[in-house]
């Protein structure tokens, strides 16, 4: 759902320019914090392997960054081998769409929003590939695809990259649109630090980096190692913190993309002294 050139100039106005942060550079070590280029190199110009790339290969209408088909590779392979319900926001000139069918398994429902109607031409029910037009920050439309086709094994925004529909869609789809063993991909998360996109000062990177604290709540609320320890006679039973602190079970920043893995019975840790 690449935003449209109106939404551009709406959001001229209003832009929340990103600051960098300052604070690591006065916690750490100089050698860590002096200045240094990232360079080119024949390495980093060399195309990706493996199948997800080789599809691509084959398919016009589109443009993806090379680092993001081994992410996408480690992250998914290991569900081309039954059916699944994928969920894609953005459908630009449907390559992606049609990447993501022919490396999943064949009876994998794919559904793609996007916000340009002449998107609607790559909609093929009988390839079980769907396509709907809409917001990505309408909750109420987000609502219908779940009803639709969810709940979804795995989502990737790869959409507008504005920061509040970032974070809408996934407040929106994190619980209600994914299985509770599902996986959440914000692609292109560069955007967030292009003022273009900020039309809010907080970001899904910054939302991210928030569900770190979230899901470590548990820690927050009972003190040092015993309320976790398994024969102790004091061993917490419970502890409170947000429901998404209590589904976020991973969380992996990459160049460019955040996956996010949920649980939705993530449960109290245990630890044991021997």
């Amino acid at each position: 759902m690449k935003p449209l050139t109106s939404v551009r100039r709406r959001l001229s106005s209003r832009r929340a320019r990103y600051a960098a942060p300052t604070e690591p550079t006065r916690q750490l070590p100089e050698p860590l914090s002096r200045p240094v280029h990232m360079r080119v190199d024949e390495a980093s110009s060399k195309p990706p392997t493996g199948d997800l790339y080789r599809i691509w290969q084959q398919i016009p209408g589109g443009h993806k960054w090379w680092h993001y088909f081994p992410v996408y590779e480690s992250v998914l392979g290991h569900l081309r081998d039954r059916p699944i319900r994928f969920l894609e926001i953005g459908v630009y000139q449907g390559g992606s769409l049609a990447m993501w069918r022919r490396y999943l398994h064949a009876d994998s429902v794919i559904v793609g929003l996007d916000i340009d109607p002449n998107c609607a031409r790559f909609d093929d029910p009988a390839t079980r590939t769907h396509v709907r037009i809409g917001d990505q920050s309408d909750a109420a439309f987000l609502r219908r695809v779940v009803e639709e086709f969810g709940p979804f094994d795995v989502i990737i925004d790869d959409g507008s990259h504005i920061n509040s529909h970032m974070v809408r869609s996934f407040g929106e789809l994190f619980g209600a649109g994914l299985v509770e063993q599902g996986i959440y991909i914000a692609e292109d998360t560069h955007a967030n630090f292009w003022n273009e996109y900020r039309d809010q000062a907080y970001s899904f990177v910054d939302l991210c980096k928030d569900l770190v604290d979230l899901a470590h709540a548990h820690y927050l609320h009972l003190k040092g190692p015993q309320p976790f320890r398994i024969g102790n006679p004091n061993r917490a039973q419970q502890a409170e913190m947000t429901t998404i602190g209590q589904q976020v079970r991973e969380i992996r920043f990459l160049d460019s993309m955040i996956v996010i893995y949920r649980d939705a019975a993530r449960r109290l840790p245990t630890s044991e002294h021997l």
